[in-house]
């Protein structure tokens, strides 16, 4: 079989996708969600994002993109408009599913490319239980937590910087989707509760008398009139660049570990 000339699956044929599952490549499967992130910056954000790093990745390491699952979970923005979210049972059995359908396909090795907090226990749910009814050992990728823990050297305070809608998911943005980014529209986000909580993020709330948070589990409507922490003034292209080459450097590390291990020569 000559090699197929795109790196995405669904642009396959079932026979070209037969004769690609013999080589035993690696599948990356996009996951995303559809939820705000302040007034600048589109709902499907995490979608977007979680497609174009698989598809870089795919290029730079001879991987494969299955067709992307653009909805995920988003409990805690269900107060804002656009909102388009599964429930985790969703979410988990979905994601379950396009595994076991990927394996009945004859492909092994699936990385999954999540781009959303909300996913991250339903996924690593459906990846665990593919391990033991399937025997695949799944893979995680989470872009934007990445550039979190990568990024910080960046920034003169990280803790002022960060943030949903903030950075450095606004400058990443920026440098991969210039022409969907409203920076003109951003406004200066922040914490604050009507009935006396001093929330200090998506489900904390600050505590007298203690360091430790307490969980409160309220709508982040109830606790941001604008969707967004973090200082959205920060944003720039140049950042979303440092962005791109760490976390795509991160994860090709990854997938090139994922590869040495899961081989069939390994």
């Amino acid at each position: 079989m000559t090699l197929p000339s795109t790196h995405r699956l669904g642009e396959l044929s079932w026979t070209q996708v037969k004769e690609l599952a013999e080589r035993d490549p690696i599948i990356l499967l996009p996951i995303g969600a559809v939820e705000q992130h302040g007034p600048h910056l589109p709902i499907h954000e995490d979608s977007i994002v979680a497609e174009w790093v698989a598809d870089k990745l795919a290029k730079e390491n001879g991987c494969y993109v299955a067709p992307a699952l653009h909805y995920g979970h988003s409990g805690v923005f269900r107060g804002f408009n656009g909102n388009l979210s599964l429930s985790q049972a969703t979410l988990r059995a979905v994601t379950y599913e396009i595994i076991e359908a990927l394996v009945q396909s004859g492909f092994r090795r699936v990385i999954i490319v999540n781009n959303n907090g909300g996913n991250v226990g339903p996924v690593i749910d459906a990846g665990l239980q593919a391990r033991h009814d399937l025997g695949v050992l799944v893979g995680h990728l989470y872009p934007w937590q990445l550039g979190y823990a990568l990024m910080r050297d960046v920034y003169d305070d990280p803790a002022k910087a960060y943030g949903h809608g903030a950075e450095p998911e606004h400058s990443a943005m920026l440098a991969m989707f210039p022409d969907q980014v409203q920076s003109e529209l951003a406004v200066a986000g922040g914490l604050a509760s009507s009935s006396g909580w001093s929330p200090t993020s998506y489900t904390e709330a600050a505590i007298p008398g203690h360091d430790v948070r307490g969980t409160v589990l309220w709508d982040f409507s109830e606790v941001s009139a604008t969707g967004c922490t973090g200082d959205v003034s920060l944003g720039s292209a140049k950042t979303g660049e440092i962005w791109i080459e760490r976390v795509i450097g991160f994860c090709s590390a990854y997938i090139q570990e994922y590869d040495r291990n899961t081989s069939v020569d390994a």
